[in-house]
């Protein structure tokens, strides 16, 4: 962990320590499904200042495996793609590609088409693909995503890929 910066606010300390305390109590209780949840949350907390997004990216990758170990595809396919958007952030394009894809190909063959998250899911590479230069797969996934968000009635989503 990179040294935490001295004005870290305190509400920000204490969610951090009680989800890492979730963490530990669900290790100590066997139960991988308790763990994968609390490393979901804790990863949710820590991918929110820059100086943990690499903690967050390996709480999530952990919850990844726990959730493929317990067959539940599109909750790895969701922390999955959480590791990609803190690529993004870092600016690591690449990565945060095959992290969109993995996700994107979980929810290809595991997903309800009804479920909101596929949408998103669809979203992130459209736009990784369009700033990595791969301009036909963005416009084909950025149409994809529009007709899931319009299914949906969303919007802002449509607006966006528009």
């Amino acid at each position: 962990m990179t040294d935490e910066p001295a004005n870290l606010p305190l509400e920000f300390k204490l969610r951090l320590s009680a989800a890492k305390l979730v963490v530990s109590a669900a290790r100590a209780g066997g139960s991988k499904l308790a763990l994968a949840s609390a490393l979901k949350e804790l990863g949710n907390i820590e991918r929110r200042p820059p100086w943990l997004w690499n903690d967050a990216n390996r709480t999530y990758a952990e919850a990844a495996e726990l959730y493929r170990e317990l067959e539940m595809p599109l909750e790895a396919a969701w922390v999955l793609r959480h590791i990609g958007i803190n690529k993004e952030y870092a600016e690591r394009l690449t990565d945060a590609e095959g992290y969109y894809d993995e996700s994107l190909a979980l929810f290809r063959r595991h997903a309800d088409e009804s479920d909101n998250n596929y949408a998103n899911t669809v979203r992130y590479p459209a736009v990784i693909k369009d700033r990595v230069g791969k301009r036909d797969e963005s416009t084909a996934l950025w149409e994809e995503a529009v007709r899931r968000y319009d299914a949906m009635n969303q919007p802002l989503g449509v607006a966006e890929g528009a």
